[in-house]
């Protein structure tokens, strides 16, 4: 199994970079998104698992794309 590391998620990106089961990196850490962008009242939120804690956390989209997270691909 190799991963490739595509582009950086931008502001313009991430919302429909997304998708449950999919995993995201910073360098340091994996996270994988538990869910899509879902609004809630008037904000909006995604919501990804630390992969070495387990802790789920709710994130902007703004947050994400300071967090400068790229998606983890795997080529089968």
């Amino acid at each position: 199994m190799t991963l490739s590391l595509p582009r950086l998620l931008t502001s313009r990106q991430a919302p429909s970079e997304l998708a449950c089961d999919d995993y995201l990196t910073d360098g340091h850490t994996l996270f994988r998104v538990v869910s899509r962008f879902t609004t809630v009242g008037d904000n909006v939120f995604a919501s990804l698992e630390d992969c070495l804690t387990l802790e789920v956390h709710a994130y902007a989209p703004g947050e994400l794309v300071e967090m400068r997270l790229i998606p983890v691909r795997t080529d089968q």
